[in-house]
């Protein structure tokens, strides 16, 4: 995923007048909890609200119309779209909730954007989902000096590229997976993430048969 154009226009105001130094620019968190057959993905995008300014008219609109969250599912599955303030932040909730194999397939066939990028899902059998998140920033967000970088960690200070995924059994991934295999946890600095390239991923089983807590035990 491309981060918003204000990310970048903010940057170059900070570093042509200093402005708005310190100021944090994007936390980005996403979840998805899989059980009984539905599939509800959780995305959280909030910014400074003085840098969400910068790339939009309306304030009031912002995650309305902001081209990261334009994302368009049919049929069974739901998508919500809100916005809130949260102190100094502005705060874009969105969730996509409906079957896991509709969901599935729908995410999997969608045309890879800047958000879709991250929403790649890939159903390997009928119990066993595959999921592959690509965070990317936009060029402009690339620090090439010792300056530029202190910069940009003192902006992103406390902001976080998250995943979260709880379902009946986490096969594998590259987070930190809970002690009974049901949750994984992954997170890296913005700071860090937008200096190159983050990849989360994680093989879940969506449902498992009905004798797996005998299995379960016996191990």
């Amino acid at each position: 995923m491309r981060l918003s154009q204000a990310c970048a226009v903010a940057i170059k105001v900070i570093a042509l007048t200093m402005i708005l130094t310190l100021v944090g620019c994007i936390d980005l968190k996403q979840s998805i909890e899989i059980g009984d057959g539905l599939a509800s993905y959780q995305m959280e995008m909030r910014m400074s609200a003085a840098l969400a300014q910068l790339d939009a008219e309306n304030l009031g609109t912002f995650c309305e119309s902001n081209d990261d969250l334009q994302v368009e599912v049919l049929g069974s599955l739901k998508r919500t779209l809100k916005q809130s303030y949260e102190g100094e932040d502005i705060v874009c909730h969105m969730r996509i909730v409906g079957p896991v194999q509709e969901f599935g397939k729908q995410m999997t066939e969608m045309p890879k954007g800047d958000l879709t990028k991250m929403l790649n899902f890939q159903m390997i059998d009928e119990t066993t989902l595959r999921i592959e998140s690509v965070f990317e920033s936009n060029e402009d967000m690339t620090a090439s000096s010792a300056e530029e970088k202190a910069m940009i960690a003192a902006m992103m200070q406390g902001r976080v590229l998250s995943w979260s995924v709880k379902a009946p059994r986490i096969v594998e991934s590259n987070g930190k997976i809970s002690a009974d295999s049901t949750q994984v946890n992954w997170s890296v600095p913005m700071a860090m993430a937008i200096q190159s390239p983050h990849t989360f991923t994680a093989t879940v089983k969506v449902a498992l048969p009905w004798y797996q807590p005998v299995l379960d035990f016996l191990r």
